[in-house]
């Protein structure tokens, strides 16, 4: 037979989901695992949400819709966009898509052709890269600096653009590290991004997560010429716990936005129904449950980096936003494994996130999947007793490791 395409041959599988698979595959065997892996909310999804979804069921509203969204939905996501970010995207500037991973895949196709070049800052989210290959653009990734908070410098951005470079990824809060940009430091930024002519995507999924007094710039509210070369993706998975309901939007330019719509069209028709009404009726409640869930997030963060500090051999920056810790590691890598019946050597982070879920039940993310190797990514979105039980087996793990070279 003939092969399946080099496309699909060449894309990586995601490191969050084979180490989140492998956790629930422990779980289903009566193991005692414990998860700081897959990055998903721990609270509930609003009540609003739910109620609105089952009276929208109830009421029959399950036949075909708007292909771009519902317009009351992109309507109030307008004005959320005016109000909370300082952007002015009409409704018809707006797309809703199953998720903020389709509207990163459908802003990608809608710009890029093939052998354009995509700036992707390291550590990234795992699917950046993929993604670009996937629509046949090329990932080209540029290292940031642990000393730097893992931010993109103008400098840096700057030695890598070419005459290909379309378009940069920008992603803050960010995943996994929790930088978050200054309105100062995206600016310095948008100097080089209007010089060279690129567009951005700008992923504000985690923009309501953040801590220590920061709010999240836009990068297409800093001025016009931004704002005519930005897609502004988010969702609702993260600050309403709508994972499983996959609900996402982009608000870009009209052109950019009409030929996602297009492409949507063919793609998915529409997001679900049910999902969209759900969402609206969570951006109507969120003043009431955006507080809430960013004190949770702040408790669960303090914990974790209570217990941090009683690990010897790592080092982390505290997390400005999002619910993850990058933890360096490196200096407990590589290292000799004994046991009673058994030593092996741990090479790397693939290599240690497989012991700690092996040998100490507990699940963490590999850094090597977001690019950055020697490092582990921690997600704290979980109450602080269940937080007590990871911490405690992270601990013993790693002390193990480091003095049993």
């Amino acid at each position: 037979m003939k092969p399946l395409s080099s496309r699909a041959l060449g894309v990586s599988p995601s490191p969050t989901v084979a180490m989140d698979a492998r956790y629930k595959e422990l779980l289903a065997r009566g193991l005692p695992v414990l998860s700081l892996g897959a990055g998903e909310p721990d609270l509930p999804m609003p009540q609003a949400g739910i109620e609105a979804a089952t009276k929208a069921l109830s009421e029959g509203k399950t036949r075909y819709s708007f292909m771009a969204g519902l317009p009351e939905l992109r309507a109030a996501l307008s004005k959320k966009f005016s109000e909370e970010n300082g952007i002015a995207y009409s409704p018809e500037e707006i797309l809703i898509t199953s998720g903020a991973k389709q509207a990163v895949f459908t802003a990608l196709l809608a710009l890029l052709d093939p052998g354009d070049e995509v700036i992707i800052p390291s550590p990234y989210w795992v699917t950046y890269p993929e993604a670009v290959r996937l629509v046949g653009g090329k990932p080209v990734v540029v290292d940031t600096r642990f000393e730097d908070g893992f931010k993109l410098k103008p400098e840096d951005l700057r030695k890598v653009i070419t005459s290909k470079s379309k378009l940069l990824i920008l992603n803050s809060p960010c995943n996994p590290t929790g930088a978050v940009y200054s309105r100062a430091e995206l600016e310095a930024l948008a100097a080089v991004i209007v010089e060279y002519n690129l567009y951005v995507l700008s992923d504000e999924i985690y923009e309501h997560i953040v801590f220590d007094g920061l709010h999240c710039t836009s990068p297409a509210a800093l001025n016009a010429e931004m704002r005519a070369r930005t897609a502004t993706v988010n969702g609702f998975s993260k600050a309403y716990a709508m994972q499983g309901l996959r609900l996402g939007y982009v608000g870009a330019p009209a052109a950019w936005t009409k030929a996602m719509i297009a492409i949507q069209s063919h793609a998915a028709h529409h997001p679900s129904t049910l999902s969209q009404y759900a969402g609206l009726a969570c951006l109507q409640v969120s003043a009431q449950v955006l507080p809430e869930a960013k004190k949770h997030y702040l408790e669960a963060r303090e914990y974790a980096l209570s217990r941090l500090k009683k690990i010897p051999g790592v080092s982390w920056n505290d997390p400005q936003g999002a619910f993850y810790v990058f933890l360096s590691v490196q200096s407990l890598l590589p290292t000799i494994v004994r046991s009673k019946t058994d030593s092996h050597k741990i090479e790397n982070s693939l290599d240690l996130a497989e012991y700690l879920l092996e040998e100490w039940h507990l699940a963490t993310v590999p850094g090597v999947g977001f690019g950055c190797e020697g490092y582990l990514r921690l997600s704290f979105a979980q109450p602080v007793a269940y937080l007590e039980k990871a911490f405690d087996q992270l601990e013993q793990g790693l002390k193990a490791l480091s003095f049993g070279s």
